[in-house]
């Protein structure tokens, strides 16, 4: 009886193990992608400069004030970006903590059963 109950605990604690390493390899893939975004948007907004430029070189006229709405929306949604990014890794964070706290759990109720 002893045995099948430590073998039962070894596999949840494997599970909760190869959840935990889900939860990180998600946690990184959106890492990435989040980071892959802000380069796009900084390159974007840098073409998108060097075309305001370019258009006030040609006679265009309130590319000062584009510029400016550009470079408001740049830093919006650059502030957006680092807010979303600031909640999911607390939410990771989080969510790691509590299936740390589970396995430690499941090694404590493994440790309790008796050998024969």
């Amino acid at each position: 009886m002893s045995d099948q109950e430590r073998v039962k605990y070894d596999r949840l604690i494997l599970e909760n193990e190869q959840l935990i390493d889900e939860l990180n390899n998600g946690k990184r893939k959106i890492e990435e992608s989040i980071y892959t975004l802000e380069e796009d948007l900084h390159r974007s907004f840098k073409e998108l400069s060097n075309l305001n430029d370019e258009n006030s070189r040609f006679g265009g006229f309130k590319t000062s004030w584009l510029q400016r709405n550009n470079e408001e929306q740049e830093r919006v949604f650059r502030q957006l970006l680092r807010e979303s990014n600031e909640q999911i890794a607390l939410a990771y964070k989080k969510e790691t903590k509590k299936m740390d706290e589970e396995r430690e759990l499941l090694y404590k109720k493994r440790g309790d059963i008796p050998w024969d």
